[in-house]
């Protein structure tokens, strides 16, 4: 454990007070942007990390710890998850029997959500307060979105499509920073701006031309010259959605269009990874609703032939 935590996870110190007992386990995955971690101790364990460049976030599943930043301890439970900025060294006490899922997010790669968010560039560097509470239920948003990824990561044998994987850690980092204070946290809680009708269709344009490749919110941002915040207010006031629910039910049509082309090669997965969709039951279900059919049932009727 000792030999992972240096490697692996960047620790500088470890030590078990009583290793009698002593169990562990932790597993760790490297995205573009974001990584996730998973660990788990038996026995009292204390770890010190050096400075970083990404800001951590803890969200226990099992059990308490608590983190040592600048002299004082953030407890860390399944009630309160913790925040750590880039740039502080910390020490982590975990109890017997804790679990948790650990998210890192580089700290470039957030200010860049950041200034996404905002529509301009931020006058600074962005400042996370650990020792504010979180923010609910922007909070319980973000740990479930975390949960939601670490479950597909894990559970997923295909590998999932570099679009999904894109657009999910997008969707990470925008529930961070809405989750947790730091100082633009007013700039973001302030009404957006009204956008015109014209980014909206703009936007729809946009997606429609690129639907089987990952979308981002930043290139939304920036193929419409507003901020996202802005165009999420004109799609609700003109729409009634947000842009990523105009996504999926394009990308649901052309779904919808190769299932009714498929031959008998042809798989109900394999369009699903196609079109973007990484959970097939997800895909499944959201198909029926739109359709009111299962893409399974669509596919056998395309085969029978008419």
């Amino acid at each position: 454990m000792r030999h992972a935590l240096f490697t692996v996870y960047g620790a500088s110190g470890f030590e078990v007070p009583d290793a009698d007992g002593f169990e562990g386990v932790a597993n760790y995955l490297r995205l573009t942007n974001v990584s996730l971690g998973f660990c788990g101790y038996g026995a009292k364990t204390i770890v010190d990390f050096p400075e970083s460049d990404f800001a951590r976030l803890q969200i226990a599943l099992k059990g308490r710890a608590a983190t040592i930043l600048k002299g004082r301890g953030i407890p860390v439970s399944a009630q309160r998850p913790c925040i750590v900025p880039s740039g502080q060294p910390i020490r982590v006490v975990f109890e017997p029997g804790y679990e948790q899922l650990l998210l890192r997010i580089d700290t470039a790669a957030l200010e860049k959500a950041l200034l996404t968010l905002l529509g301009a560039k931020p006058r600074g560097a962005l400042i996370l307060d650990p020792f504010a509470p979180a923010i609910e239920p922007s909070s319980r948003v973000l740990r479930d979105l975390t949960v939601f990824l670490a479950n597909q990561l894990n559970s997923t044998a295909a590998q999932l499509p570099e679009a999904v994987l894109t657009e999910l850690e997008q969707a990470l980092m925008m529930a961070f920073l809405s989750a947790h204070r730091h100082n633009f946290s007013e700039f973001l809680e302030a009404p957006a701006k009204d956008a015109a009708p014209r980014v909206v269709r703009l936007a729809e344009e946009y997606i429609e031309a690129s639907w089987n490749r990952a979308i981002t919110i930043d290139e939304l941002a920036s193929q419409t010259n507003t901020s996202i915040r802005s165009l999420y207010a004109a799609f609700r006031k003109s729409r009634g959605y947000t842009p990523m629910a105009f996504a999926k039910t394009v990308r649901l049509q052309h779904a919808k269009k190769m299932l009714q082309e498929a031959n008998q090669r042809t798989s109900v997965s394999e369009i699903a990874f196609k079109c973007g969709f990484g959970n097939l039951g997800h895909f499944a279900n959201d198909f029926r609703e739109m359709f009111g059919e299962l893409p399974s049932e669509m596919l056998a009727r395309t085969r029978r032939g008419p």
